[in-house]
C-alpha cells in the first residue's frame, strides 16, 4: 500500500470484532449468498470447522493430538465437568513465527476459521503502518460509542462530523447486544451449536491474549472467555 500510494501516506483503520461471532457471521453470509444466487451445496458450520481445523494441523498451526471437534462433542456428553482445552498448540511459538505460518498457509481455500486469529494477522501492518501512528484498531462492540468515533475521527484527520445522538445510540445497541450482525445476514434464522462455540473459545483465546502483546495493554482482557488451556503457546 505504502509503495502505491507515496505521497500520501496512508493510514489504515482496523476493526476487530470477536472471532467466534466473526466465524459464524461468515458462514452465515455464505449460506444467505448461497440461497439468492445459483443453487450451491454450503456444507455445516460443523463440517466447516473441522475442514479448518485439520488444515491448521497440516500447516503446522496446530499440532497433531488436537482433539477433532466430534471428540470434542462426545467428551462434553460424557462429562459434565469443565473441559480442558481440546487443542495441541505449538509450544514457544512467536507471533513472527505464526506470521509466517499464515503466509505459507494464505493459498489455502479453508481460511474461514483462520482470519480471526488476529494477532499474527495484524503483525505485517503493525510493522509498516504502527511506528508513525498510522494504524488504529478497534473494538467493534466500542466502535459506536461518542470517544472511539471522535478518536477515529481524529485519527483519519478529518473535521468532527455531526453524527445524530439517536442514530449513535441505535448503533452501539446494535453492537453491544448482538443485534448489529451483519445487516446482510437478516432473515438467516440460525442458531450456533453451543459445543462448536466452546471450541472455538477455546481455540481463539490464546492468540486474542497475544493481542496486548501486539497493540499495548488496553487490549489485555480482550476476547477472555474465561476457558482453561491444556499447552502453552
Amino acid at each position: 500500500i505504502d509503495a502505491l500510494c507515496p505521497p500520501w501516506k496512508p493510514k489504515i483503520l482496523t476493526i476487530l470484532c470477536d472471532p467466534v461471532e466473526r466465524a459464524w457471521s461468515h458462514y452465515r453470509m455464505d449460506v444467505r449468498k448461497s440461497q439468492q444466487r445459483v443453487p450451491m451445496t454450503i456444507p455445516s458450520f460443523a463440517e466447516r470447522v473441522r475442514r479448518g481445523i485439520d488444515d491448521f494441523i497440516s500447516n503446522g498451526l496446530l499440532n497433531v493430538g488436537t482433539m477433532s471437534l466430534q471428540d470434542f462433542q462426545t467428551s462434553l456428553a460424557n462429562n459434565s465437568d469443565v473441559p480442558s482445552s481440546p487443542f495441541a498448540f505449538p509450544k514457544n511459538v512467536t507471533i513472527e513465527k505464526y506470521a509466517q505460518l499464515f503466509e505459507d498457509y494464505k493459498e489455502s481455500k479453508e481460511g474461514h476459521l483462520i482470519r480471526g486469529l488476529y494477532a499474527p494477522l495484524l503483525l505485517p501492518w503493525v510493522k509498516q503502518f504502527a511506528a508513525d501512528d498510522r494504524l488504529m484498531v478497534m473494538k467493534f462492540k466500542e466502535m459506536w460509542n461518542e470517544t472511539s468515533v471522535d478518536e477515529a475521527f481524529r485519527f483519519a484527520g478529518v473535521a468532527d462530523t455531526s453524527i445524530d445522538d439517536e442514530r449513535l445510540a441505535n448503533k452501539k445497541k446494535k453492537t453491544t447486544t448482538g443485534e448489529g450482525d451483519h445487516h446482510a445476514n437478516k432473515g438467516i434464522e440460525m442458531s450456533l451449536d453451543p459445543t462448536i462455540q466452546l471450541y472455538l473459545k477455546f481455540l481463539y483465546q490464546p492468540f486474542n491474549r497475544l493481542l496486548a502483546q501486539l497493540l499495548g495493554e488496553e487490549w489485555d482482557g480482550w476476547g477472555e472467555y474465561g476457558v482453561a488451556e491444556k499447552a502453552a503457546m
